[in-house]
């Protein structure tokens, strides 16, 4: 009997001795808190995002291909050009987003996304026709 004592406490023992050596390891430590920024900065860090992302630099491009235009690069009395490199007409105003261009025919406000530049300036993707003909109202042949 004294021995099957001597039994159960040294299976106490080792049980409480193996629980302490295999225990839980601390918690990671919190991540840092994010930097804080004013909203100016907010503003400005996404600007400057969205214009890394789109790959959009303001001014003048050399190159032949479309590319996206920034903000900057909208300005009133610039010309703009049809799918094909004819002026169809110039940004008479530009609003938040968006600019109107005025033609012989009319003007029709146009969103920056659907502008492009090109080392010849602005440009719209779609045939001088087919605009003439949304100015005017009328279909296109």
């Amino acid at each position: 009997m004294l021995e099957l004592a001597a039994i159960a406490a040294a299976l106490t023992l080792a049980g409480a001795a193996h629980a302490q050596v295999s225990g839980n390891p601390a918690p990671p430590p919190p991540p840092p808190p994010p930097e804080m920024h004013g909203p100016d900065d907010r503003v400005t860090d996404f600007n400057r995002m969205q214009n890394d992302v789109a790959g959009r630099a303001a001014g003048p491009t050399r190159s032949l291909r479309p590319v996206p235009v920034s903000p900057e690069d909208v300005t009133p009395g610039s010309e703009v050009r049809d799918s094909k490199g004819v002026v169809i007409g110039s940004i008479e105003r530009v609003g938040m987003g968006f600019a109107v261009v005025a033609s012989p025919g009319g003007r029709i406000e146009v969103e920056f996304a659907s502008l492009a530049k090109n080392n010849k300036g602005l440009l719209i993707n779609m045939p001088k026709a087919k605009f003439d003909a949304i100015v005017s109202g009328k279909p296109a042949h």
